[in-house]
């Protein structure tokens, strides 16, 4: 299965303040995708049921400030947040492929709440969050104890092998 995505910033968060080099964060992107391609489990994702032969998707990093707007305007959630995705094709059955092509949506991050929330180090928390919302743009969620724990399981099993590598 090949890949495209892109990493970029939607407001003025300072990436050089959280030593966030976006190019050096690909290769552990696509480790996190080669490695999530290879869960069996995976396939039993909605987007694996079309033909397709590639999958892309995008990133965004962001302050507090920028998330908690997009938390409260498309969640009605008026609290900041670390990561909210927009699953364009996991979340509708009618989903289109174009060219061989499943646009999975967006992933957004506040690297402000990453490093405020960290438990170890900054670039394996924002790992987690990046994998994190991979999953959930592959249309696995976490709204049930069983599911919470599928997430957290698939995420430590690939970030184990892509950070200790």
């Amino acid at each position: 299965m090949k890949y495209s995505y892109t990493l970029s910033k939607i407001d003025d968060i300072n990436l050089k303040k959280y030593k966030v080099v976006l190019k050096s964060f690909k290769g552990y992107i696509e480790d996190i995708l080669d490695k999530l391609l290879e869960i069996p489990e995976i396939k039993k994702s909605l987007v694996f049921k079309k033909d397709i032969s590639k999958i892309r998707f995008d990133i965004s990093f962001c302050n507090n400030e920028t998330i908690k707007e997009i938390n409260r305007d498309y969640r009605k959630k008026d609290a900041i947040t670390d990561v909210i995705t927009f699953a364009l094709f996991a979340d509708d059955k009618n989903s289109i492929v174009y060219r061989k092509t499943a646009d999975l949506g967006s992933i957004v991050i506040s690297l402000e709440r990453c490093y405020e929330q960290k438990t170890r180090t900054f670039k394996e928390e924002l790992l987690t969050l990046i994998t994190h919302g991979i999953l959930h743009l592959l249309g696995f969620d976490h709204l049930t104890k069983k599911d919470y724990d599928f997430v957290v399981r698939i995420q430590k099993a690939v970030l184990k092998e892509v950070v200790d590598e």
